[in-house]
């Protein structure tokens, strides 16, 4: 009988599907503006702040954390949850500004879609923010699965328990996206263990799975282990001096882990694409396969 095979195609996010590095720096540094004026203290001092608590949580993305600063404990809480509303509200208004995709991403991906092709992301970023964005820049409609870090860190406090809530009954999550993985911090890229779980789960073989990502290390490396075809998202690794520049003062990771990620010797991938669309002459849609 005939028996329809779907190829898979496992996309990373961010600096694959967009650019964070150019959204993120500038809203942090509208952020840190705006909050620096409110509490009248140096910006220097309270990035110091903010890179001591993005190493507590081990990731520079995390909600709560102008709630957690050392010196907003000095004010009142009416004084501290203005803090909170105002540095949120410029964080989300700069990065509306600059959180898009990449040229050619949405008909890329529609394209690839309706070629039979089974889109899965799978991002270190936490789960919650991964899907955020995706639903935030009208991408999950393409994306069948999503596979990301399950970092659920929340402190409790009568508004975070809304939130929590809300969460339960799956306010925040996409309508489309049909499978959901969550992986442990040990468990995530550049572990083949989350790309080998999906494609466990999927019933589907790596031979019919591509693997796009920004990062040779992180991303591919993986991907050659469990025999996948690799493509290197190179226009994924340019982006803004100034804004790379202010990730490197408030990343938590050291000198050596950013070399590593962004090493270009690790392996040498079986394509290397400039642009998202270039995945419509390198991903082949839906195969028949004749099982006797």
């Amino acid at each position: 009988m005939n028996i329809t095979m779907n190829s898979i195609l496992i996309t990373d996010l961010d600096n694959t599907l967009y650019n964070w590095v150019d959204y993120f720096a500038p809203s942090f540094r509208g952020m840190v503006h705006a909050l620096a004026r409110e509490m009248e203290m140096e910006e220097e001092n309270l990035i110091g702040e903010f890179k001591t608590i993005f190493k507590q949580v081990g990731t520079l993305e995390y909600s709560f954390i102008i709630q957690k600063l050392p010196s907003i404990k000095k004010y009142s809480k009416e004084d501290a949850d203005k803090f909170v509303e105002v540095g949120r509200k410029v964080f989300a208004r700069v990065r509306q500004k600059n959180l898009i995709p990449y040229a050619e991403v949405k008909s890329t991906l529609e394209y690839l879609r309706n070629e039979g092709v089974l889109i899965i992301a799978v991002t270190n970023a936490p789960a919650y923010f991964a899907e955020a964005r995706l639903k935030q820049l009208r991408l999950d409609k393409y994306i069948y699965g999503l596979a990301a870090w399950q970092n659920s860190e929340i402190p409790r406090d009568e508004y975070t328990d809304i939130i929590i809530k809300k969460n339960d009954e799956g306010y925040y999550r996409s309508k489309h996206i049909k499978r959901r993985w969550e992986f442990s911090k040990d468990e995530i890229k550049p572990n083949p263990f989350a790309y080998l779980t999906v494609l466990d789960d999927l019933k589907t073989s790596h031979k019919l799975t591509y693997v796009v990502g920004d990062s040779i290390s992180k991303d591919l490396n993986p991907a050659q282990i469990i025999g996948a075809k690799t493509i290197w998202a190179k226009y994924g690794t340019v982006f803004k001096e100034k804004n790379f520049k202010t990730l490197l003062k408030i990343t938590h990771w050291d000198e050596k882990k950013i070399k590593k990620t962004y090493e270009e010797d690790k392996i040498k991938p079986d394509f290397v694409i400039y642009s998202f669309g270039e995945l419509r002459n390198i991903v082949e849609g839906s195969q028949l396969r004749l099982f006797k």
